[in-house]
């Protein structure tokens, strides 16, 4: 199956980005490294959902029937102007409330924090970074007639490369455990930590060989 993320940026065109940046005031590789994150944890949320039969086939339901005409003008997210009948935005932040719950205040800081933007920045960009992804999948159900149980297939499948970008203090707020380099250099500082008391024990039994080895030939 296609790499999600790679579907992602063929939307994130460089322009977007700029404008992005200029709009909120950010750098533009910060502006990038938020989008690519606040995505990345939609798909991590809909996958940790994926054991609630209610909760999936909502998710499912709201997915499919999005429209994905917006990927073609994602510009038009910047902001707070309302978008008229279903807007985009209203849309996903119902999907993201689901999805999140009261987590989203800890998980918009997790990003900014990650990326370098500000935190109101980072929640604004949910409102790009929502549709984005429900354009992306809602485009996906339909050319292969996915089931909620299909949808949940791909994303395991995915599973492994939305969750190498996504930020470790995100990715414990939702529940999955960090098994990378935080972690290994987490054990490596508590190990080494206590490098120097094995060494010395040895030094000291051989020490106290040697004394006991002189004494007895005396």
């Amino acid at each position: 199956m296609s790499n999600i993320l790679d579907s992602l940026k063929e939307y994130l065109s460089p322009e977007l980005i700029s404008e992005a940046a200029k709009f909120y005031s950010e750098h533009e590789v910060g502006v990038s490294k938020a989008i690519g994150s606040l995505a990345s944890a939609m798909l991590a949320g809909i996958l940790q959902k994926s054991g609630d039969s209610h909760s999936i086939d909502t998710i499912f339901s709201s997915i499919r029937d999005f429209d994905p005409a917006i990927l073609g003008n994602l510009g038009s997210l910047l902001g707070g102007g309302n978008l008229a009948h279903n807007d985009p935005k209203d849309v996903s932040g119902h999907l993201v409330g689901i999805i999140f719950g009261a987590k989203v205040p800890a998980i918009a800081s997790s990003v900014a924090s990650f990326s370098g933007v500000k935190q109101s920045t980072a929640s604004a960009l949910i409102g790009l970074a929502g549709p984005l992804i429900m354009g992306l999948l809602s485009l996906k159900i339909s050319a292969e007639g996915l089931k909620p149980t299909g949808l949940v297939s791909y994303l395991l499948s995915q599973k492994s490369n939305f969750l190498s970008v996504l930020p470790s203090g995100t990715a414990s707020l939702l529940g999955f455990v960090n098994s990378g380099m935080s972690d290994r250099s987490g054990n490596e500082k508590s190990i080494g930590g206590l490098g120097w008391f094995w060494p010395l024990m040895v030094l000291l039994a051989l020490g106290g060989a040697t004394v006991f080895y002189l004494k007895n030939c005396s």
